[in-house]
């Protein structure tokens, strides 16, 4: 393994780091990561995980490239330096973007919408963007692709982000029946993803 490998190993696993962490955080203050599903929950289950399935994947080659060879429907024999090092230069991004996201939600952050008490959130990060957990995976699934370039996992990528947009959607309308002029405000000046 060469730096660039070590970077690339670094940066795929903040945001999986940075999303176990929230979730023993919430854990350990007693709070559920668990909120209700904004589309049918096969799809927004499904949605979630593959490509949380995907990163891990992506995590686990980069530390243990010997295995890459097993990934199917790869359309290159072999990484070339150039692809993972745009690979990392994508990550960056990515992790300047979810690792606040996280930060700004804090308690509040749930896999769908929350159960209990909560509030809009508008600063940090949500000022540039109304999704930057969802904006960040844009980056992701990009890093991702080039350094492990399987339609298989490019497949399942797409139907990841084709099933956040639909839980984004599904966000919206919650957030405009909670807030109303608060949001509808906060919606024309701030854009959904970037």
């Amino acid at each position: 393994m060469n730096w660039i490998d070590y970077l690339l190993a670094i940066l795929i696993s903040l945001p999986i780091l940075a999303t176990f962490v929230l979730g023993a955080f919430l854990a350990r203050n007693g709070k559920s990561a668990m909120g209700k599903p904004t589309i049918q929950p096969f799809f927004f289950y499904t949605g979630k995980f593959l490509l949380f399935a995907v990163w891990a994947l992506f995590a686990f080659i980069a530390v243990f490239p010997e295995y890459r060879s097993a990934v199917p429907f790869l359309i290159q024999d072999f990484t070339p330096e150039v692809q993972k090092l745009m690979a990392c230069v994508l990550l960056i991004p990515a992790n300047l973007i979810i690792v606040p996201a996280y930060l700004s939600m804090g308690l509040v952050t749930h896999i769908g919408l929350p159960t209990g008490k909560h509030e809009l959130r508008t600063g940090g990060i949500y000022r540039i963007s109304r999704n930057p957990m969802y904006a960040s995976f844009i980056f992701l699934n990009t890093a991702t692709f080039l350094f492990l370039p399987s339609l298989l996992l490019l497949a399942i990528m797409l139907y990841g982000m084709v099933v956040h947009h639909f839980i984004i959607l599904g966000e919206e309308k919650f957030l405009d029946s909670e807030f109303g002029d608060e949001y509808l405000k906060y919606k024309v000046k701030v854009p959904r993803y970037m």
